[in-house]
């Protein structure tokens, strides 16, 4: 009786081996959790393909736009945003909040507002995170997660770099010195300069980040999915997004908001407009308390000012004692809660909102400046390989029409004397610049006449590429590789095998 020849069945990593015969791994495979396990590990080696692919075309050049992204943002916060104080500048979306929890935590603990701010920020994208892995993708998720974690190791080096630190170098001026000096126009004008500058350098990195399919994190989770699945322009969704939410904490913010860090000019119009006699105000604290200083001081022209309201109520001198009362903190713990509210109310529409309405603004058109999402081309190939190369636009998942033309616009090409045919495809920029290098690398003799567009009509046109076409040619890639579909199965009948053997069939055991 001759013997049934065995095969060795080896698991992928080689640890793993069993010896069987024809029959038994068809027994095997006609098992009820075969299909299942084999699924599982299809699946499994799938994405595993997906990764390697990846890693070894593109990560590393879209991890250095993220590392480059990073460090521009961390710059943007720490010497253009943070700098400004508690009654400074927001950076919008969930940066916003994450700040305005940073002021908080940062009078009661001595790490830096900017560092607090980093961190509150990467603890409020966790959950989006979840969301980004569900919704988006692994690739731009882990991405986008490694943008907030770098984030905060750049703040962290940038803070303890002697001389260059943000409390140490000025990149304009020192925003917290001119802040402090009483009746500085100067500082209102200057907050709007690093709004200007905090802005481009922060849409620059955005733009950037987004080029490397990555998102800043926070509100572009939700702005990044969205654009793509309403074909809008990310910069545009930023903006209406971050002014929201910037309102509503520079309102909280105004809240919890010192006297002190109030504009003297907003000081000035609550106070001068709060009193217009001269029994109203001696009998206010504010009243009282200024006529303690000058009995004290009696040669001063506020003295004088103060005479003169006394006997005889004037509007310049009021102005001149209102001006007086708002450029110092000496008379913050006299004001009435009213004109603490209006004060307060004025600041709300102030500066600090209008400089960081700016800021977003600035953000955005920089965004969609070197961002362009939606700035189509139209793009004329002559090549000898349009097989080749239709394969390969449906591999990416391009979805628009191929125009082809084929001989009758051709033309003798003058390497190999071999007539060209001639393809007009239109695709939005970025997805050009993605696919460019390998594009020429179909066909070395191609030509390629780029063409802009001013715009595209009609609602069968897309702006993205379809993600199911580029899932579908990676499985027919995959499938298509014997040596790894060989692995699955192996790894299948191994896994079927050990769970036949704990329910009692009488299965070859392994070597």
């Amino acid at each position: 009786m001759t013997r049934k020849k065995r095969i060795k069945i080896y698991s992928s990593n080689g640890k793993k081996a069993l010896l069987l015969s024809p029959d038994e791994i068809l027994i095997i495979k006609n098992d009820p959790s075969y299909e299942k396990n084999y699924e599982a590990e299809f699946n499994k080696g799938k994405q595993a393909f997906e990764v390697r692919n990846y890693y070894a075309i593109g990560f590393w050049k879209d991890l250095l736009y993220v590392l480059i992204g990073a460090f521009l943002s961390t710059v943007a916060i720490d010497y253009f945003i943070s700098i400004t104080g508690n009654a400074g500048l927001f950076p919008g979306g969930l940066g916003a909040i994450a700040r305005f929890f940073s002021i908080i935590g940062a009078n009661n603990i001595t790490v830096s507002a900017s560092t607090l701010y980093f961190i509150i920020y990467f603890i409020m994208n966790i959950p989006l995170v979840v969301f980004g892995f569900m919704k988006i993708g692994w690739k731009f998720s882990t991405l986008t997660l490694i943008y907030s974690v770098v984030s905060i190791f750049f703040d962290l080096i940038l803070q303890n770099i002697p001389y260059i630190n943000p409390n140490e170098l000025s990149l304009l001026i020192d925003y917290n010195l001119i802040s402090s000096v009483p009746g500085a126009w100067g500082a209102i004008i200057w907050i709007f300069a690093f709004a200007i500058f905090g802005g481009m350098i922060n849409g620059f990195s955005y733009s950037i980040t987004y080029k490397a399919n990555a998102s800043t994190g926070g509100s572009d989770w939700i702005t990044y999915y969205y654009s793509k699945k309403l074909n809008k322009d990310i910069g545009s969704l930023n903006i209406k997004i971050n002014i929201f939410i910037l309102f509503i904490v520079i309102c909280l913010n105004t809240i919890i908001l010192k006297t002190e860090h109030i504009d003297q000019t907003i000081k000035l119009s609550a106070v001068y407009n709060e009193y217009d006699n001269w029994d109203s105000l001696i009998s206010s604290d504010l009243g009282k308390h200024l006529d303690k200083v000058f009995s004290e001081v009696k040669d001063s022209s506020m003295n004088e000012s103060w005479k003169n309201l006394k006997n005889n109520w004037n509007s310049d001198d009021w102005f001149n004692i209102s001006k007086y009362v708002s450029s110092t903190t000496e008379f913050d713990s006299s004001y009435t809660n009213a004109i603490i509210w209006k004060m307060k109310f004025k600041w709300i529409i102030g500066p600090s909102l209008f400089a960081s309405l700016t800021l977003i603004i600035i953000q955005g058109l920089t965004v969609n400046r070197l961002y362009p999402k939606n700035k189509v081309l139209n793009l004329f190939i002559s090549t000898t390989k349009i097989n080749d190369i239709q394969q390969y636009l449906f591999s990416v998942g391009y979805t628009n029409n191929i125009f082809i033309w084929r001989t009758v616009t051709s033309k003798k090409n003058a390497w190999n004397d071999q007539e060209q045919d001639l393809i007009m495809i239109s695709m939005p920029l970025l997805y050009f610049k993605k696919i460019e290098d390998y594009l020429m690398k179909i066909d070395e003799d191609m030509i390629i006449n780029i063409i802009g567009s001013k715009s595209v009509k009609g609602k069968n046109f897309s702006y993205t590429f379809d993600n199911e076409l580029r899932e579908k040619a990676l499985t027919e890639e995959f499938m298509n590789n014997g040596k790894l579909m060989k692995k699955i199965e192996n790894n299948t009948i191994i896994k079927t095998h050990k769970k036949m053997k704990k329910i009692g069939d009488n299965i070859q055991n392994e070597v």
